[in-house]
């Protein structure tokens, strides 16, 4: 699920960068452009993942690039596949990324989708040298924000992790980075990790029908184990290098989730729009967030959710 750095500290990029409206209504129709090019140098900025029995995604870095040349260049409703690949491989992403962007337009329609780009680079190599990344490792994508103009964005596959993935871990990886792009908008600064992320997961795993003991198999194991968190994850939390990450998107994803299961999924995106770009600072976005779609605080919502993880994820 922004400009011309990085979601390093997603929060207070995606504020700047980011200028279309995403409640103006777009074209459901998808046209499907596939080019496949060389040597163009391109990056971008954000998200890519964590690891699990289903798909591997985690957040990360990426260089800005240019708009796209006139041969890749959208218009309205297009999605774009593009990269150093044969045709064919970028025929069969491009079938992954228009059902994946069908779904996330559907829960999420607006001029973010206007202009998508999916780049497949050649191998790893070229996925660090367009993302400008370098641990790679486990990294199945990274989102680019939209830039200058409103709408679009792009993500960069990374084919060595992607090619490995089940049907339906790509569709999660696909639909997360989606979801980074149709939520930008109103992303802003101090929107909480475990709420950016949380929500991405939540729309790439809906309806895909993994079991949650296997999609969040690293948490399982610890709530298993008799463990469970005091707190919600903290926005260092999602980029510590101690191998600890997976289960923290796995704790974003199901904080989201019992959102979602308590006030559907309208009700969690009207959630995250009010923390995300509400009145106030955080905590108060947050705090009114909780009370108005929820009718709870903080507390007692860390506390359901710690029930919820056990009811989850215990056998």
């Amino acid at each position: 699920m922004s400009r011309a750095g990085r979601w390093l500290r997603r929060r207070a990029l995606v504020a700047s960068v980011v200028m279309a409206a995403v409640c103006t209504a777009v074209a459901v129709g998808l046209v499907l452009a596939v080019t496949s090019h060389a040597g163009q140098e391109r990056a971008g900025q954000e998200h890519a993942g964590q690891g699990n029995a289903a798909r591997e995604d985690a957040a990360g870095v990426a260089r800005p690039r240019p708009a796209p040349g006139p041969a890749e260049q959208g218009t309205a409703g297009r999605l774009a596949v593009v990269g150093d690949a044969p045709v064919s491989r970028l025929v069969e992403i491009r079938r992954d990324a228009d059902e994946a962007l069908r779904y996330v337009r559907a829960v999420w329609d607006g001029p973010w989708a206007d202009q998508v780009v999916v780049e497949v680079p050649a191998g790893g190599a070229g996925f660090r040298a367009e993302s400008g990344r370098t641990g790679t490792d486990g990294e199945a994508a990274v989102a680019v924000l939209p830039g200058e103009a409103p709408g679009g964005g792009r993500v960069i596959v990374n084919p060595e992790v992607y090619d490995r993935l089940t049907v339906e871990g790509r569709q999660v990886v696909l639909r997360h980075e989606f979801t980074h792009l149709a939520s930008a908008d109103v992303t802003g600064a101090g929107t909480p990790m475990w709420l950016v992320e949380g929500l991405a997961e939540t729309v790439g795993h809906a309806g895909v029908g993994l079991e949650v003991t296997r999609a969040a198999a690293e948490l399982a194991a610890q709530v298993r184990s008799g463990w469970l968190p005091d707190a919600l994850p903290g926005d260092a939390a999602f980029s510590a290098a101690d191998g600890a990450a997976p289960a923290r998107y796995q704790e974003a994803w199901l904080a989201c989730r019992l959102i979602a299961d308590r006030a559907g999924l309208d009700g969690l995106i009207r959630f995250y729009r009010q923390v995300g770009s509400g009145g106030g600072d955080p905590p108060t976005r947050l705090a009114g967030a909780l009370r108005a779609v929820l009718g709870t605080t903080e507390a007692d919502f860390v506390m359901q959710w710690r029930s919820y993880l056990d009811a989850q994820l215990r056998p």
